[in-house]
């Protein structure tokens, strides 16, 4: 099966070498790109897509927010942010919105494939760059959006020390639905 993608950047030259990039390989297809938040969802109501790649800072709707209206409104669409971002509240904003996951934009294109497929496979995917992000900040709640449960945070800390969904789940004594829900 053919992942179909929409891209989103504001830099042209980025989004349409990201395009040609990704459409080289058989496993993905770019069936659109968006320059906004606003294209975004224009584009989700012309187009079934399995994958948004989304960059956090875009005009007019940004990142996060556009993870957020594209959660209520098509909630089975998996989220890669793709950042230049290394800031860990934006990071943690993204999570919280419901990103499943984050890669930095001085990724490898094997890691950006890889990324895509993990997520399709409705996996987390975290660039080991943002796992130490996510790490080195303590406390880590301090730094979150009011909302976000303990139990949330407890995930968060794991996640940030490698763990698989499995191995949370198995630690937490909780099933691994309940792990990728939260």
């Amino acid at each position: 099966m053919v992942l179909r993608i929409l891209l989103a950047d504001d830099h042209q030259m980025l989004l349409e070498s990201l395009a040609d990039s990704i459409n080289q390989s058989a496993a993905f297809e770019v069936i659109a790109t968006a320059y906004n938040g606003t294209e975004v969802l224009q584009k989700l109501e012309i187009y079934t897509i399995d994958v948004l790649v989304c960059d956090v800072q875009m005009p007019i709707l940004d990142g996060i927010s556009t993870i957020l209206q594209v959660r209520q409104l098509y909630p089975d669409i998996k989220i890669l942010m793709l950042s230049m971002l290394e800031d860990a509240p934006k990071i943690t904003m993204a999570i919280q919105a419901g990103a499943n996951g984050y890669i930095l934009k001085k990724a490898k294109k094997a890691e950006l494939e890889n990324a895509i497929l993990t997520i399709a496979r409705g996996e987390k995917y975290f660039a080991d760059e943002i796992l130490q992000i996510l790490k080195i900040q303590e406390p880590i709640q301090e730094n979150l959006p009011s909302g976000i449960t303990q139990r949330e945070i407890e995930i968060l800390k794991l996640i940030a020390n490698e763990f698989s969904s499995q191995q949370i789940a198995s630690q937490l004594n909780i099933s691994l639905n309940t792990v990728e829900s939260h």
